[in-house]
């Protein structure tokens, strides 16, 4: 084992051992919510718990390998290990994209003036979270069926033949061209829909937030008051959990198809493909956490700023 594959191997087990515990956490804690203390529970908890779950999925699918390989474990999983573990992993990364796109839109209708069209479906649309659930689920089934077909464990006989390879799977350059053509445009199309709704409800919610926090600063001014606004804070880690998840999925998207058409071996660019994409499920209950008022953590503000903010986000997810 060299220097750097054990370096790589610490970076990924300290990355999946934040991220799995992070998103195991909050994901707890909103199942403690739910059946223990039900008149605290709030419209957006079941979507947040679903990206967690989708989260521990992705970081145990490819980041536990990754940590198998960096300590020298080769040729780990045989065959069908590999194609079931790849495309699980694949089936969650589309689950990522589809919730977090979710819980953008749906945290853009709930911040909606109550006077506007949003009014109308923001007494619909929450209805129907598990039909939107069932319909991610069967649609990345569906999508990434054809990665079983396409994917095989590295072994020393079809090395030779990759087209593809990384540490774990490689993809055979027999009839695999058209595969991977369809693969990438479904992949493509699908990412390019749910990314282009999120940056609607994202450029939506800044712009209502923007709007309400300059109507609270003038009266506030006209009153003296030096109170600080909340809104900026929630604007902030609206465009941090959305910027977080664009940045690390594009990154992650580019190296992998810069990796699909290239004729030569670059596991060590594989190894930082995976690592890029293993940085949003890592981050994201981190994020989530830190703007959860209802979590238990040690609270250095003073009282009236945590109440006031308390009040603001209560507000915020009121049917």
């Amino acid at each position: 084992m060299i220097l750097s594959d054990l370096i790589c191997g610490v970076v990924f087990f300290f990355q999946c051992a934040i991220g799995i515990v992070g998103n195991l956490l909050l994901f707890m804690h909103y199942v403690y919510i739910t059946f223990r203390k039900p008149q605290e529970k709030k419209l957006l908890d079941f979507i947040i718990a679903h990206l967690s779950l989708t989260n521990i999925v992705t970081l145990c699918t490819r980041g536990i390998p990754e940590i198998i390989f960096c300590f020298g474990m080769r040729n780990f999983f045989d065959t069908w290990g590999t194609k079931i573990v790849m495309y699980i992993y694949r089936v969650s990364r589309g689950l990522s994209v589809c919730t977090t796109s979710l819980l953008s839109i749906f945290q853009a209708i709930i911040i909606s003036p109550h006077n506007s069209v949003w009014a109308w479906i923001k007494v619909r649309v929450f209805r129907y979270i598990l039909h939107y659930f069932f319909f991610f689920w069967v649609t990345n089934a569906l999508i990434y069926i054809s990665s079983i077909q396409s994917t095989e464990a590295v072994t020393n006989d079809n090395i030779s033949t990759y087209r593809y390879i990384s540490h774990l799977f490689v993809v055979p350059s027999r009839n695999s061209h058209k595969v991977t053509v369809k693969l990438m445009l479904s992949i493509f199309i699908h990412d390019i829909i749910f990314h282009f709704l999120m940056g609607l409800s994202s450029t939506h919610m800044v712009f209502l937030l923007y709007r309400h926090s300059k109507q609270v600063q003038y009266i506030h001014r006209n009153h003296h008051s030096p109170r600080s606004l909340p809104q900026v804070s929630v604007t902030m880690t609206i465009l941090l959990l959305v910027s977080c998840f664009v940045l690390f999925y594009w990154l992650n998207n580019c190296i992998s198809l810069y990796l699909s058409f290239t004729i030569v071996k670059h596991v060590d660019l594989d190894t930082i493909s995976s690592f890029f994409g293993l940085c949003y499920p890592a981050l994201c209950p981190l994020i989530l956490i830190t703007r959860e008022n209802r979590f238990p953590k040690l609270n250095f503000m003073p009282g009236k700023s945590r109440r006031s903010h308390k009040d603001f986000m209560d507000e915020l997810v009121k049917p």
